[in-house]
């Protein structure tokens, strides 16, 4: 499970999650380069006007794609 304290260098590290990031307007890279802080910092800094909700929608978008792919939710 994503929360804001999740380090984006981790979060990466999903398949699927960087498009979820496109879909709302804004990349988890900072300058070209990964930015090294928190969900919650880069949420903040890129001013998305809700973030507790943009997380819920990450959650339930990789639970989703998890069993698109023949998975599940971890």
């Amino acid at each position: 499970m994503i929360t804001p304290d999740t380090r984006i260098e981790e979060a990466l590290g999903i398949p699927g999650i960087v498009s979820y990031f496109f879909r709302y307007g804004f990349s988890p890279l900072v300058h070209s380069v990964t930015f090294s802080g928190t969900l919650g910092e880069l949420l903040e800094i890129k001013r998305v006007p809700d973030p507790e909700a943009f997380i819920n929608g990450l959650n339930a978008f990789l639970t989703e794609l998890a069993i698109a792919i023949g998975g599940g939710p971890d």
